[in-house]
């Protein structure tokens, strides 16, 4: 699983034989309302090193930044991005947050992002805007938590689509409040598995994270002083570390999904998603460092969406190739099976 792990492997390729990479990883935090994600967040700011320069975003529906207020009670240096009256992913205020992100990001070159994403926001658009071309070059979506209200989660559940996409789509799922949930923790652990059967899930007060967890975020101290150590070496190049999204309701056959597959994961990072094979079949795809694991799935209604980071490909390349993949096999007609 991807985790923490990504922007400790961006600080060792920055230190190491003069190649950096000179995108900032933006770790999403989602979850609903009142589920913990700002008390998640200071506890962040104040454990990450101070040496690390962090940005948060932050994306209230109101305009009173009470969420921020709370944040800037932190005695640690961040800067931060207020986006108010609406999601940062609805159409609306999209290109404008596109523009303030690209600008924010120049302005302060921070080593990390912290996104936290309104209660009602869907996590999928933010991987499609990552593909912009104001961001692609600026910043990569490294991985997303997504916080769990164990008191309240299955009371909201069943009416949210949005909330059941934050956590198919997460890599890690913090369940908060478990010292006053009314169920046993396994039984919403298994419902979570049920939607994310490949995220790591951790219980949790008060949003509290043992040290540990935050050191395999941070990087370590000391690779971040060992990064900063080789600061004043030239860059040999930019890194492509991208950000890949498919959206399509077209279908695409079995065997043509492994052949795809077999083509792009060992250019890849980190993908993840639901594909549609056709006669209503879905195959949650889950795949590590060209380690790929498919599973047909019922749990999933949506059309198509895979989800890439990946080096040296373009999120043009990424879904042209599978565009032609789908259609070159959709004339045989074989839909093969899950190996």
């Amino acid at each position: 699983m991807i985790y923490f792990n990504i922007y400790l492997l961006c600080k060792v390729i920055k230190s190491a034989g003069g190649y950096r990479n000179d995108k900032t990883p933006i770790i999403l935090v989602t979850g609903f309302f009142g589920a913990g994600k700002t008390t998640f967040i200071k506890h962040l700011l104040e454990q990450l090193p101070p040496a690390m320069k962090i940005a948060v975003v932050q994306n209230e529906y109101a305009s009173a930044g009470i969420d921020t207020a709370e944040l800037l009670s932190v005695e640690r240096k961040f800067e931060v991005l207020e986006v108010i009256n609406g999601s940062v992913f609805c159409v609306c205020l999209l290109a404008s947050f596109i523009d303030s992100l690209a600008e924010f990001t120049d302005k302060y070159k921070p080593d990390l992002i912290l996104i936290e994403a309104s209660g009602l926001s869907d996590p999928i658009a933010i991987a499609e805007m990552m593909q912009h071309p104001l961001l692609a070059v600026r910043v990569y979506l490294s991985s997303v938590w997504c916080i769990v209200d164990a008191l309240n989660y299955s009371k909201v559940s069943r009416m949210n689509t949005r909330l059941e996409h934050q956590v198919i789509i997460a890599d890690m799922l913090l369940v908060n409040k478990t010292d006053i949930m009314e169920d046993e923790p396994h039984v919403l652990e298994k419902s979570l598995k049920n939607l994310n059967s490949d995220a790591r899930i951790l219980l949790t007060t008060y949003c509290r994270v043992p040290q540990k967890v935050f050191d395999e975020f941070a990087g370590q101290t000391a690779a971040i002083e060992k990064s900063m150590e080789h600061s004043n070496i030239e860059p040999a190049g930019r890194s492509d570390i991208n950000t890949l999204v498919i959206r399509t309701s077209m279908k695409i056959t079995l065997d043509g999904l492994h052949f795809f597959i077999s083509e792009v994961e060992g250019s890849l990072i980190r993908m993840k998603g639901f594909v549609r094979i056709g006669k209503g079949r879905v195959i949650r795809v889950q795949s590590e460092f060209g380690q790929s694991r498919l599973s047909e799935t019922g749990i999933y209604s949506g059309n198509t969406e895979l989800i890439g980071l990946g080096w040296n490909i373009t999120a043009g390349g990424f879904g042209k190739r599978f565009h032609e993949v789908r259609k070159s096999f959709s004339q045989a007609g074989n839909q093969g099976k899950i190996t």
